[in-house]
């Protein structure tokens, strides 16, 4: 029995890993249009392409969306099959999110412009700060948008004053989604071969983790 039981075990782990492989891939895939971009421009050129580099993320967006719902059913326990998972994350509402990812990048093209604008060209530095902390929050916002778009029918602009508003109202789960791109960054530079199979699914996984208390608590208001 005590054999049984531990490749019951053994099993369910290697059944999680595929799956988190599988999500990942399907991420992968589902962003051919960055990885043109890096293949053929290069990410030296970012600074100089970015309007050509934001657009090529605009199709992240549902991407990101179905990596957040496939972790969450993966926490929950609810999972199936992970392409099915996927598809389910990736397909309904895809336009809403598409649209929702296209306006925060948008504003990140928006405050990187301002950036630069007020501090190379006219060098006025509150400007400059001040654009800085919204290029910030536009950046940091991210796992918040499509966790609550992978989660929630609501309209575009409900998503954004809630993402918002966590993002502020919540420092903890904010630091905290921080230090888990930090560790998947970190763990990128340390292996970069082994991490890509996983970090997109990994980051998902971290992120819907760290912030289910924060989906209850939203759930129970809804």
């Amino acid at each position: 029995m005590g054999e049984l039981f531990n490749i019951e075990k053994v099993l369910g782990f290697c059944e999680k890993v595929c799956y988190f492989f599988t999500v990942n891939l399907l991420f992968i895939i589902s962003n051919i249009p960055v990885l043109l971009f890096l293949l053929f421009v290069g990410a030296g050129q970012i600074r100089e392409c970015l309007p050509l580099f934001l657009l090529s993320l605009v199709l992240s967006a549902p991407a990101l969306s179905a990596v957040m719902y496939t972790m969450n059913r993966l926490i929950r326990g609810t999972y199936g099959s992970a392409v099915r998972d996927y598809k389910k994350g990736y397909c309904p509402d895809f336009w809403q999110k598409t649209a929702l990812g296209a306006g925060q990048l948008l504003l990140i093209l928006i405050c990187w412009t301002n950036i630069e604008f007020f501090s190379i060209q006219l060098k006025i530095f509150p400007l400059t700060i001040l654009f800085v902390i919204l290029f910030a929050a536009a950046v940091l916002v991210t796992p918040n948008l499509y966790m609550l778009i992978s989660r929630y029918e609501m309209s575009t602009w409900q998503i954004a004053r809630t993402a918002v508003t966590l993002l502020f109202a919540k420092p903890v789960f904010t630091l905290g989604n921080i230090v888990a791109l930090g560790v998947v960054l970190a763990a990128f530079e340390i292996s970069a071969g082994t991490t890509v199979l996983f970090m997109g699914s990994a980051y998902g996984f971290l992120v819907m983790f760290m912030n289910q208390s924060v989906l209850r608590q939203l759930e129970e208001r809804r």
